[in-house]
């Protein structure tokens, strides 16, 4: 989202072609925003559409850039959550990324939301294994050996393998199902993961 000092005195001063300009400078990047929250293009751009044009409706004016970033998007995360409230999609795994999700365009601060986004949907997957199972697995992507695994459980080797297979796959079908729907690039998940179990 690129907004210059030039722009923003003419926002500020409510020139016309300014509206277009920021309607041009922000659109691409909100509608993106709202998609990853709502997985949905058609609304995404109707719901960005709506920030932009509330925040010109109300002729704010404001001392920075980012000040002004800053409304846009809480404005389109509210947009987004509505959208959600009214479609009852009140999956609780999908609200607790809501709440996390960073009203920021900082590389590095969405580069943590999506480390963080990726490590909450494997350990939701993980929440979904048998207790043994998930346990395997945990220790696995903990670079235990086998035989540590065996040990430090109490069961045989050949029961580590057995729960380690089985738990790979289960982790594997849940990410697919869940991945894109929580905005999480589902194959560089998988061969992390994958590799990490297959071969750490």
């Amino acid at each position: 989202m690129h907004i210059t000092n030039d722009l923003l005195i003419r926002l500020n001063n409510n020139e016309p072609a300014a509206h277009a300009e920021l309607f041009k400078a922000t659109f691409a990047d909100l509608t993106v925003f709202v998609y990853r929250m709502i997985d949905n293009e058609d609304e995404s751009e109707d719901i960005a559409i709506s920030a932009i044009t509330k925040l010109l409706g109300k002729k704010l004016t404001f001392s920075a850039i980012e000040q002004l970033k800053a409304y846009l998007y809480i404005s389109a995360r509210n947009g987004a959550l509505n959208y959600l409230r009214a479609a009852q999609k009140d999956d609780p795994f999908r609200k607790q990324l809501q709440d996390d999700l960073p009203i920021a365009e900082d590389p590095g601060i969405n580069k943590k939301y999506e480390m963080d986004h990726m490590r909450k949907l494997i350990e939701a997957g993980l929440n979904k294994l048998e207790k043994q199972c998930a346990a395997v697995i945990r220790l696995t992507m903990q670079n235990m050996a086998p035989d540590e695994i065996a040990k430090t459980l109490n069961i045989s080797p050949n029961q580590v393998y057995t729960q380690k297979s089985k738990g790979i796959s289960r982790l594997r079908e849940f990410i697919e199902q869940n991945g894109g729907k929580y905005g999480i690039p589902v194959i560089i998940i998988l061969l992390m993961i994958l590799c990490k179990l297959y071969f750490g």
